[in-house]
């Protein structure tokens, strides 16, 4: 006989996997050694083969990663190299990818709800940035 089930199918929250960019692998490495950490995000990184994945099923974390990014794209504390801001796109793009993300003032970003299904990948890396920027401007109107 079966035993029924109190848990509903889709209130689980789903597991993400984020690859960082290798030009900010180093830079998110620093931030997982920090003692206290800065957040609970940065401790769940693992070095996967060549590549440096956080793993999480928790929204704040994908909160954390899309700021992280946004700041560092919109107010950048020096002066940023194509490929390094390319990179923080990159990442920004992949928080979206399966949260939708809602701006905070001029230059910070938060994880709102997960997406029902995740974003396709897409060859435009800054969609999310020119998203966001879109409802800051509409918000400012």
């Amino acid at each position: 006989m079966e035993q029924p089930s109190f848990v509903e199918e889709h209130s689980l929250p789903r597991m993400v996997h984020i690859c960082i960019p290798p030009q900010l692998q180093e830079d998110a490495q620093a931030l997982a050694q920090e003692e206290p950490p800065i957040h609970p995000a940065w401790k769940k990184a693992q070095q996967r083969g060549r590549h440096f994945v956080i793993a999480t099923n928790c929204l704040d974390d994908i909160s954390e990663l899309a700021d992280y990014a946004r700041t560092n794209i919109e107010e950048p504390e020096e002066p940023l190299s194509k490929a390094r801001r390319q990179a923080y796109q990159i990442l920004l793009d992949r928080a979206f990818r399966h949260a939708e993300l809602e701006p905070m003032g001029t230059c910070h970003a938060i994880a709102t709800k997960w997406r029902d299904k995740p974003l396709p990948n897409t060859k435009t890396t800054s969609l999310a940035v020119q998203t966001l920027r879109a409802k800051r401007n509409q918000a400012a109107l």
